[in-house]
């Protein structure tokens, strides 16, 4: 499930609740954002609880699709870096085959 749509399910429940008369408070709809986490978002929910100026939800929306677009670049020049590496490894002997010995 990408970040937006992870966000936009839990603005719906936050809809849904106050739809029944339970309003939700921007620190609750913060915190239902920040438990529902994966353990690779850590640095950004220390960050937002480290805050003594409380986070509203417009700006850890921000926050959490920037770590996302970050990630997915990470993760394509990892992968363009082992794909380079695998080329230049095979490319090095003749038909990628290691001579013997």
């Amino acid at each position: 499930m990408s970040m937006k749509e992870f966000l936009m399910k839990v603005k719906g429940c936050c809809d849904s609740l106050a739809s029944c008369g339970e309003v939700i408070s921007e620190h609750e709809h913060v915190t239902a954002i920040l438990n529902g986490l994966p353990p690779k978002y850590e640095s950004v929910i220390t960050i937002v609880t480290a805050s003594q100026v409380p986070y509203i939800v417009q700006g850890v929306t921000f926050m959490l699709l920037d770590a996302e677009a970050r990630q997915q670049v990470v993760n394509c020049e990892v992968s363009s870096s082992a794909n380079m590496v695998s080329y230049q490894s095979t490319d090095s002997v003749p038909n990628g085959l290691i001579p013997p010995y």
